[in-house]
């Protein structure tokens, strides 16, 4: 029976209905060792059985999830048309798609988790379990960093456990980097660090000054894969619009604040309003490279690897043209909904 078009006196009609067709639980069905349980332990009980059951929906269809990737790879239209029909029943958004597994994104959580399905399925496993994806793809990672029985071993200490629980475990269970042999250990989470390039126009940063949308209004028309934990970010902008940028484009993709700025070549004159300044940001646990000089290119994408190299996912937006290695984003690919003044 469906809810659509159904007015509030017939949606609490069928929510009743079914929930009193739901037996679940009922009083007296299941006992303690000496006695029944009451009605109110009872109803408790129903509610934990079904909360628990949410984790294992939830993984199940991440098995069919991966299922459904490996029946379709290398088949382009059939897998674009199998996530373009997960985005219709709203189990991806498009910025998913767009990301695909490149990312530290909810496509390749959900695929991780698809993958470890036969140890999260596992008695010991499955009782720990929350019902969100972010907190269990998570838990995915300690499995594959200290193996299956340390993991339920730290998972046990916390009675519901949340994401920043697990990312604090991880962080205390990984070995000191041997500076003997490695001094400079890459700073990368989970190998999905992200690149952000751009060099944009007036014209482009003043779709982010204040005549334009409101900053929730462009939150739903920009289009740029979900936040890593560890993100750079290098832009050329006109100067003029650093405050713009700073304030709303920046915050839009997950920084807050520049880390630093720079000209490309030394200030021969006060006058510096015509010039463009090369604006560097970090987030997480990314470091920009120390530069003894700039690169002789002046292209945005030589720059910022420059900056941050080696990124597993690197996009590129308000770009002019397309560029290997690179997400590039051109002209009104970069929204979903392109934003107008107010």
């Amino acid at each position: 029976m469906s809810l659509t078009g159904k007015n509030a006196e017939g949606r609490a009609r069928w929510i009743a209905q079914h929930l009193s067709s739901d037996t679940t639980g009922e009083t007296g069905s299941h006992h303690d060792a000496d006695r029944p349980l009451s009605d109110e332990e009872a109803a408790a009980d129903r509610v934990a059985e079904h909360w628990a059951k949410a984790a294992e929906a939830l993984v199940t269809a991440c098995c069919y999830l991966v299922k459904g990737l490996d029946a379709f790879d290398g088949q382009s239209e059939k897998l674009d048309a199998f996530l373009q029909r997960l985005v219709t029943k709203r189990v991806l958004a498009e910025n998913d798609v767009l990301a695909r597994l490149k990312a530290n994104g909810k496509l390749a959580m959900l695929t991780k988790i698809g993958r470890h399905a036969e140890t999260l399925f596992q008695e010991s496993f499955l009782p720990l379990l929350p019902a969100h994806y972010s907190i269990i793809y998570q838990i995915c990672l300690l499995i594959e960093e200290v193996g299956p029985d340390q993991a339920v071993a730290e998972l046990t200490k916390y009675p519901e456990v949340t994401r920043d629980d697990v990312v604090k475990v991880r962080a205390a269970l990984k070995p000191p980097p041997d500076t003997a042999h490695n001094p400079q250990p890459a700073p990368q989470i989970d190998g999905s660090a992200e690149l952000f390039a751009l060099r944009l126009t007036t014209q482009d940063a003043r779709l982010f000054a204040n005549e334009y949308g409101r900053l929730d209004t462009l939150d739903e028309c920009l289009r740029r894969p979900p936040p890593a934990d560890d993100a750079g970010f290098v832009a050329i902008i006109p100067i003029l619009m650093m405050g713009t940028i700073e304030r709303t484009l920046m915050p839009l993709l997950g920084f807050s604040a520049p880390q630093g700025l720079f000209f490309e070549s030394p200030v021969q004159q006060p006058e510096i309003t015509d010039r463009e300044v090369i604006v560097v940001a970090k987030r997480g646990n990314f470091r920009p490279c120390p530069l003894t000089a700039f690169p002789s290119s002046k292209n945005i994408l030589v720059l910022a690897e420059s900056f941050f190299p080696s990124c597993a996912v690197k996009i590129q937006m308000f770009a002019q043209t397309r560029a290997d290695g690179w997400s590039t984003l051109i002209e009104d690919e970069n929204w979903t909904e392109r934003p107008t003044v107010r």
